[in-house]
């Protein structure tokens, strides 16, 4: 039995469905997303009255939505390059970028990532590159092959977005997006990536077009897509893609990403000579790979509930399929298995077949199907082909919705298959995900209830105002239902998300709250980006001014920050040594009225704005300076290096006349308020009061720094220590929104926090296309 592989991620763009949502209300729906094409659409792409008007003219076609859209902004690529790039190429950019975010992780997140894809062959280099001679002489026919050639399709997206795992097209006709999820399982078992992206996409070229019909070939000759039933007649080839995001299962439950389901086993074969002709399927060859995949998986066929077959929908392919499937599971459980205890269906009725990305689009319809507890109907069917036989099988035809319940005993397995023209085969066995994990549910579309007590701060960015504001939509619709919780939200978009200019924060302590802030555009955030990127300087306010409360608000933070803790201890421990006494006591304890409360807190209030300081840096906020007022100026001088905390502390236990060094110069005359700028200097800066803001909130001005277009920014903002990490948090969304991309991760989390699927970014796409010659009105089968 091989080790489990989890599904952490998935995307989709396919026929009626820009999202995995849609998809999935298409699925349950039984829609036939199969289109049918006017006479008006077939001239605008091309066509001609003649050609359409022939018989056998079929005018159909599964077609997507915005085919020649891409945001190349998000995805760096000049107007020139959009236009020559293939457009399969770019559906694989975009779907691989919007899978990372539904796993919740940026390619830069510290792992190596890998992708295993295919594409079909096209014409679009032939019909459109080649077809304009200006276009053509600027970029040359080297341009055009690496714009255009299947050979590229992974390394083009493994440079665009930074991918430095192994990048492998895979090439098997209809199985090539299945036989990529085996061989990014393989990849990942064998240590090869961390994260491995798996999955295929088909554009049919000429665009738009219908196809003719040839008498016993594989193409449906009115356009509709049977798989399974009596009036099956051939499939209907279109366009679309999908993409899953793999990971190994202990690693995925570790880090508590979200697991859709898992591979627990998977296989890949040809069918070698054994068939009648070169795309004639093989019996054999796909009961051996069936059988394999169940061996590997470790799998008991009695426990099969559901195949999702690769359903050519011809009266050749779907009986033989059925055969090989049947002798597969009867073989491995050495003997006929109960009837109708398996339903099986087929995607291609809803979408018609997609080529490379058939077998990947089958595997997301399984996992969402495993999902939701459903099994959705085949579309278009009306009664069993005989041919199948099947009350000599153990299957029957999802031919309506069914209930899928998940039990307490054994989780609910599936298998899915892909075959391709060539054969080669691949199947695929997946297990459910866990049921749940103490204390939140890592299902997707799990109920979740309760809110956390602590604050939680979301973020989010975009290229501009308009991203901006469409992604704060967008998570005010998921924060409206309990579909997970917020801090599972906010760490998510905080570490699975890239930051771009445009930035925005709330601080928000539940969903409901969250929800109505961010669906108001005129509501009051925590903080919001004005287009101005402001270096950091560190404030460190005089102990005089608020070290009443220094015992609470530090302790606040430290309770909730292990690295604020630390370096709190680390000046206690030294203060301590210097004071001859238990200053670690007197922090937890409260300090007892007596004459030496006074050192004691200001000692408190030296180590806090340290700490404070410390765990900022941590946090990927490095000063561009720092300053100091008072006693402060100790403070600003150890954060920037020009003092040792030894040193410091020494010279404060001077200041406050204890100590072994008590005949020590005042820090005041012994040490410059500020360090690393220039009072002359006019650039715009975000000051950072760590301490109390009180008597701050312009702290520039004290040096004569021009005061135009600086801000300030602080902790705390009165003495009440219990919500001194708001404060933090606050401080936080002040300093991402202007421009330092903190380091979230280093944020204290309950070990339980993890990532959850969450709308990804709202692309810009805009139409690239060159013009086109005359097409083909026939089409082109894959």
């Amino acid at each position: 039995m091989s080790d489990p592989i989890a599904v952490i991620g998935m995307a989709a763009r396919l026929p009626d469905a820009a999202n995995l949502n849609e998809f999935w209300s298409n699925l349950v729906a039984g829609r036939n997303s199969i289109h049918r094409l006017s006479e008006e659409q077939l001239l605008t792409a091309g066509a001609t009255r003649e050609d359409i008007q022939k018989a056998g003219y079929v005018r159909a076609r599964p077609l997507l939505d915005d085919v020649w859209g891409i945001d190349r902004r998000y995805f760096g690529m000049s107007e020139r390059e959009c236009v020559v790039r293939n457009p399969q190429h770019r559906l694989l950019l975009e779907l691989c970028s919007s899978a990372l975010q539904n796993a919740g992780y940026v390619p830069g997140y510290g792992g190596v990532i890998g992708l295993y894809a295919g594409c079909a062959s096209d014409r679009y280099a032939e019909d459109h590159l080649r077809a304009d001679p200006e276009l053509f002489s600027l970029v040359g026919e080297t341009g055009i092959s690496l714009a255009n050639n299947p050979d590229y399709l992974t390394s083009f997206v493994s440079y665009r977005l930074g991918l430095t795992g192994p990048s492998i097209p895979v090439r098997t006709a209809c199985s090539s997006s299945l036989v990529a999820v085996h061989m990014a399982g393989q990849a990942l078992r064998a240590g090869e990536c961390d994260i491995a992206l798996a999955g295929g996409v088909e554009i049919e070229m000429p665009y738009g077009l219908g196809y003719r019909h040839i008498r016993g070939g594989v193409e449906s000759p009115d356009g509709v897509c049977r798989p399974l039933d009596a009036g099956a007649g051939g499939t209907v080839f279109g366009s679309g893609g999908g993409v899953v995001v793999l990971k190994r299962l202990d690693e995925a439950l570790s880090d508590e990403d979200t697991v859709w389901g898992l591979i627990r086993g998977s296989a890949v074969n040809n069918d070698g000579s054994e068939r009648a002709t070169f795309t004639s399927p093989s019996v054999e060859g796909q009961r051996r790979v069936i059988a394999e995949a169940l061996a590997v998986a470790g799998v008991d066929p009695v426990d099969l509930s559901y195949v999702e077959l690769h359903g050519t929908a011809t009266q050749v392919g779907d009986p033989v399929e059925v055969q090989g499937l049947n002798d597969a599971l009867c073989a491995v459980a050495d003997g006929e298995l109960p009837t109708e205890s398996c339903v099986i269906g087929s995607v291609k009725s809803n979408i018609g077949h997609l080529g490379p990305a058939a077998g990947v689009a089958g595997l997301i319809k399984t996992v969402l199907a495993m999902t939701h507890e459903l099994i959705p109907p085949t579309a278009n069917f009306r009664s069993p082909n005989p041919l199948l036989e099947l009350e000599k099988t153990p299957f029957r035809v999802a031919d309506r919705l069914l209930t899928w319940p998940r039990t307490d005993a054994d989780p609910r397995l599936a298998g899915v298959s892909s075959f391709g023209f060539g054969g080669t085969n691949a199947h695929v066995v997946l297990e459910e995900g866990p049921l749940s994990r103490t204390p939140r549910s890592n299902r997707p579309g799990a109920q979740v209830t309760g809110e956390s007590a602590e604050p939680e701060l979301l973020v989010w960015s975009g290229y501009d105002d308009r991203d901006e504001a469409g992604i704060r939509q967008r998570l005010a619709a998921v924060l409206d239902g309990p579909t997970h919780r917020l801090a599972d939200i906010a760490f998510t978009m905080q570490v699975g998300r890239d930051p771009l200019p445009v930035r925005a924060a709330l601080r928000c302590r539940n969903s409901k709250h969250a929800a109505s802030t961010l669906a108001d555009p005129a509501a009051d955030l925590t903080a919001r980006s004005d287009g101005t990127i402001r270096p950091v300087v560190f404030v460190f306010p005089d102990a005089t001014k608020a070290e009443d409360g220094v015992t609470e608000w530090s302790r606040h933070i430290a309770d909730r920050h292990n690295g604020f803790a630390a370096y709190m201890g680390q000046c206690i421990d030294l203060f301590s040594k210097e004071l001859d006494l238990d200053l670690a006591e007197a922090w937890r304890r409260e300090p007892a009225p007596s004459r030496r409360l006074v050192k004691q807190l200001a000692a408190l209030q030296f180590s806090a704005e340290y700490a404070l300081g410390q765990m900022f840096t941590d946090l990927g906020v490095q000063p561009a300076a720092t300053m100091g007022h008072g006693a402060g100026t100790l403070v600003a001088a150890t954060v920037f290096g020009a003092l040792s905390l030894q040193d410091a502390v020494r010279m404060r236990c001077g200041d406050m006349g204890l100590g072994a060094d008590s005949t020590v110069r005042p820090a005041a005359e012994a040490v410059p308020p500020l360090h690393g700028i220039d009072t002359a200097s006019s650039e715009p800066l975000l000051w950072l009061t760590c301490g109390s803001t009180t008597g701050a909130e312009t702290p520039w001005r004290d040096f004569g720094i021009d005061g135009t277009d600086q801000q300030a920014a602080g902790v705390l903002h009165h003495t009440d220590g219990s919500e001194a990490w708001d404060g933090v948090l606050d401080a936080l969304a002040r300093v991402w929104v202007n421009g330092t991309d903190v380091a979230w991760e280093a944020l204290l989390r309950p070990s339980d926090v993890g990532r959850v699927p969450l709308p990804h970014y709202p692309y810009e796409r805009r139409e690239y296309v060159a013009p086109r010659r005359a097409a083909n009105p026939c089409g082109n089968p894959s």
